[in-house]
């Protein structure tokens, strides 16, 4: 960088100062080194944890509900959660946030750590589980002793000690519980009613607009839809919502698996390795104990391969460990256990669906204002449907399922997403389910865009997606040990390997499940449309008669919509052959032709005894026509 600067030269002869351009040295600076604590790092970036600005309540809600889900699954025990969310100070901002499980709990000595501290969480394993980072519960305990004075209050109960209580604050410098206070509960002050549970309340400084109220709403319904077999009661100022359990029926919870030989890397390995540390183990021991699909035979292959000598394993430096894993990367397994995931399954997934909780805000008006109140309605479809396929996501097994509810107490379309059962409410629009949903077309299930969009021309949709203007909810759920988020909020999946071939194929098969009785109730919906206008006209046509000829007016418009019933019902889809015989001359064959005049003669009974007029015949005009003439094959002739 250059400046100009004036300086005083004495020149001779002159005592003017004169401007010149000088070029300052660099200057050194020195970069200091700094640690920052866990707890810290987290909350100045709160966004990786998804606690930003309005979502702070909408996450505190969702991490504690899927915290009390994981913990009551663990040990198969059919949930009993219940949460609740008021405002404490209107002024300040203040939410009081609580929720209670009837899950295993968490022992005593481990609460403060488990509550408080950062990465450290029992989810840092290879198996399925709602949770990812294990800092959900944190967040909650860092924002409330940020943002607030109060502490956080637990209560907690496992099957081997009796309850105990906790106020609890995060020395967010150093990522450490501090315990102001803690006490074993009595019977009399017990807030867990159950053999074991747990029971969190906290302070939270948040603003709640009228967006995140909705995306709570949503949450706790959607929640319920996968989950039929919990009870959940939800409530806030506005009212308490109760989703009742509709299922005794729970998933088998998923187990932990070991990790697949193909996804090795070096870090993998020498954590394999020092698992065996204090056993004298060989390479080939621990890889056929540490990897699935992993023989001993397959192990001592690999090591030859790599050139190794035999020797104790923790005696290998990286060089030569690398070289394992640069020939597991090249070699072929066999897919991954699929067995370890727990999926929703059919039967669980088909209650949810065909018994879906909607919250629903109801506004009344009073002296003082209005006033919102909650309720509960459920939505009925008149079809459900369920599909599922097993594919490979970065060498780790993955089940797709999908269902579709159609019909019924539905009236739009709705999308709905799910990982690892927790419903994905934000940003839908870069979701690998919307791509899928733009790419299968609705021709899977035998209908047009034209015809859906004349039966249902009253829906309101901005989109010009076919399927959105059908009243249907279409279901996505993805489980694995671990899913591709897009981002480290877990609101979208991204489109890696097969997933998106895998999810199509399961939407292309429900719709092919569900094409009949769309296509039935398209078809009732045109003949009600036909029928509605025939019905509009028929007035116009019985005024028309009444006015050139006797006739009794109400007898003949009601039995002129008497017959437009039949003919939509399909009772008279031959009627134009019946009173017109000669419209379709080719059909009529002459062995028929006799009993073809006979039928028309009971038409003409019957259509003439509405009119007054004596020897008028209705079909006598064409009776006066040429006879049809008959085609006969030429084989016939010959004969």
């Amino acid at each position: 960088m250059t400046s100009k600067v004036t300086t005083e030269v004495l020149d001779k002869g002159t005592k003017q100062p004169k401007t010149i351009l000088q070029i300052p040295q660099k200057q050194k600076t020195k970069i200091y080194y700094n640690k920052k604590a866990e707890s810290e790092f987290f909350v100045d970036n709160s966004a990786l944890a998804g606690f930003t600005g309005e979502r702070i309540l909408y996450m505190s809600v969702r991490e504690l509900i899927e915290n009390s889900l994981d913990s009551c699954e663990i040990n198969h025990i059919l949930p009993v959660i219940q949460l609740s969310l008021k405002l404490l100070d209107p002024l300040n901002d203040l939410w009081t946030i609580s929720c209670k499980d009837n899950g295993i709990g968490i022992p005593s000595e481990k609460v403060p750590v488990a509550v408080c501290s950062f990465l450290t969480s029992g989810k840092y394993v290879e198996k399925q589980q709602r949770g990812l980072f294990g800092v959900g519960l944190k967040m909650i305990a860092a924002f409330s002793t940020k943002d607030t004075d109060h502490p956080l209050k637990v209560w907690s109960k496992s099957e081997e000690e009796s309850e105990y209580y906790f106020d609890l604050r995060t020395d967010i410098g150093t990522n450490k519980p501090i315990t102001l206070f803690k006490k074993s509960v009595k019977n009399d002050e017990s807030q867990i009613e159950g053999e074991s549970g747990f029971k969190v309340e906290a302070i939270l400084r948040a603003k709640l607009s009228p967006v995140t109220k909705n995306k709570i709403y949503d949450y706790s319904s959607q929640t319920s839809i996968v989950n039929p077999y919990a009870i959940f009661i939800f409530e806030t100022d506005e009212g308490k919502v109760t989703f009742k359990r509709r299922t005794q029926i729970m998933p088998n919870p998923s187990r932990e698996v070991l990790p697949h030989p193909s996804d090795m890397d070096l870090k993998t390995l020498k954590k394999a390795i020092m698992n065996f540390m204090n056993q004298k183990t060989t390479l080939q021991g621990i890889l056929s104990n540490s990897f699935q699909k992993m023989s001993n035979d397959k192990a001592k292959d690999i090591i030859n391969r790599a050139g190794l000598s035999v020797k104790p394993a923790d005696q290998y430096d990286e060089h030569e460990l690398i070289k394992v894993v640069n020939i597991c990367k090249h070699t072929k397994f066999q897919s991954p256990n699929t067995d370890h995931l727990s999926p929703i399954g059919e039967k669980i997934l088909t209650v949810g669906m065909t018994s879906e909780y909607s919250i629903i805000q109801n506004k009344e008006t009073t002296t003082s204002g209005s006033q919102t109140h909650l309720s509960a309605k459920i939505l009925k479809p008149s079809l459900t449907a369920y599909s599922s396929r097993i594919c490979v996501v970065n060498n780790r097994p993955t089940i797709v399922e999908c269902g579709i509810a159609y019909g019924g107490d539905i009236h739009s379309f709705e999308l709905y997403r799910y990982a690892n059962k927790i419903p994905l409410l934000y940003d839908e629009g870069s979701d690998v389910a919307r791509e899928v949903i733009s790419e299968v077309g609705i021709n899977k299930m035998g209908i047009s865009k034209k015809e859906v969009k004349e039966q249902f021309s009253n829906v309101e949709t901005k989109s010009d997606r076919t399927v959105e203007y059908l009243p249907i909810h279409i279901f996505f759920h993805i489980c694995s040990t671990k899913i591709p988020y897009k981002t480290a909020g877990k609101e979208s999946i991204a489109s890696e390997g097969d997933l998106k071939k895998y999810m199509k194929s399961c939407l292309s098969d429900l719709y092919r499940k569900v094409s009949a009785q769309i296509r039935r109730e398209l078809k009732i919906k045109e003949d009600e449309n036909k029928l509605r206008l025939y019905k509009h006209y028929i007035p116009f046509i019985v005024d028309a008669i009444s006015e050139s000829i006797k006739i009794d007016s109400k007898k003949l418009s009601k039995a002129f919509q008497n017959l437009a019933e039949k003919y939509v019902g399909g009772e008279l889809s031959n009627i134009a052959k019946k009173i017109l015989p000669n419209s379709n001359q080719k059909r009529i064959e002459s062995g028929n032709k006799k009993n073809s005049v006979n039928s028309d003669k009971g038409d003409d009974n019957n259509l003439s005894k509405f009119d007054t007029r004596t020897n008028v015949s209705v079909l006598k005009h064409s009776n006066k026509t040429k006879p049809a003439k008959i085609n006969i094959p030429r084989k016939i002739t010959k004969k």
